[in-house]
């Protein structure tokens, strides 16, 4: 919602290419195996990096965590292997600060969230808006439940604002992001994005290499959804850790918005799993009406 967005905003702009090198932005990202890691490698999670490590537990700022994620060596080799990466995430929002001039929150507010009308979409909400916010995790590090503030710690460790994690938002914020998705990233008289641009965010750009992935977005996977079994083939939607998801059919017009804190009180429940497929079976069954889809 954010993080890609953002970047594929920077590529319209000139400002950035798909397979330019994430050294030619941060320099010293170009440690232990990592000199040939592009944008690409790290918008389709086959950077090689790792999915994810407890740097909260021995740093505790932005600037600390982004430096060590460049000392982190790759798994895979870049291109090779879907891996799920947090890291790399975190290293696109850097990308965003240094290419864009500031910093993400602030990025995408300018840029998507203000000229959209999202006005309960933001990293860090103030103080007011807490009682509003679904409680997630018992966290034993921070020694409470958390409230308000982003439930992953390295995420809080970097101040509430990272590409990985942070955004807080609405179900109805989260269908306009969709309907300008489906609307070919244009709603209400604002473009975030050029048509060419949302088709190639929403299409599978690792099928070389058995993935599902487009550049931010899940692509519907013959194996397994979280979108369910009877969303289009031409289907892409994300996933969150407290047990959030977003799908989107353009075939059938249709977004599916599940939004849950399965994490609360702990992260032991997975049932979250089993529920985003139902949950969205469900959907496209009540609203399609045909027999099939009702079964």
């Amino acid at each position: 919602i954010a993080t890609a967005t953002s970047i594929m905003i920077l590529l319209e702009k000139g400002e950035i290419r798909l397979d330019d090198r994430v050294t030619l932005f941060i320099p010293e990202f170009g440690k232990r195996g990592k000199e040939d890691v592009t944008l690409r490698h790290l918008l389709t999670h086959t950077s090689g990096l790792p999915s994810g490590k407890p740097l909260f537990e021995e740093y505790s700022t932005y600037k600390d965590i982004v430096l060590e994620v460049c000392n982190i060596p790759l798994e895979n080799a870049p291109g090779t292997k879907y891996v799920y990466s947090d890291l790399g995430y975190i290293i696109l929002g850097e990308i965003v600060r240094r290419v864009g001039g500031k910093s993400l929150d602030k990025f995408a507010m300018e840029n998507i969230f203000q000229p959209l009308g999202m006005e309960d979409t933001m990293f860090n909400p103030p103080e007011k808006l807490r009682p509003e916010c679904a409680a997630t995790e018992y966290c034993k590090w921070r020694k409470r439940i958390v409230v308000g503030e982003v439930h992953d710690e390295n995420a809080y460790a970097m101040g509430g604002i990272s590409g990985h994690a942070g955004l807080f938002s609405t179900a109805k914020d989260l269908a306009i992001f969709g309907q300008m998705m489906l609307n070919r990233g244009e709603y209400n008289g604002a473009r975030v994005l050029n048509p060419s641009t949302v088709e190639s965010m929403t299409k599978n750009q690792i099928s070389d290499i058995g993935g599902d992935e487009g550049l931010g977005w899940f692509t519907k996977s013959k194996e397994f959804s979280s979108g369910g079994d009877l969303i289009s083939e031409n289907s892409y939607g994300h996933t969150g850790f407290t047990g959030t998801s977003i799908w989107i059919d353009p075939d059938e017009e249709l977004i599916i918005i599940l939004l849950t804190n399965r994490v609360h009180p702990t992260r032991e429940n997975k049932e979250h799993i089993r529920l985003r497929p139902l949950f969205a079976n469900a959907v496209v069954g009540a609203i399609m009406g045909s027999s099939e889809k009702d079964n």
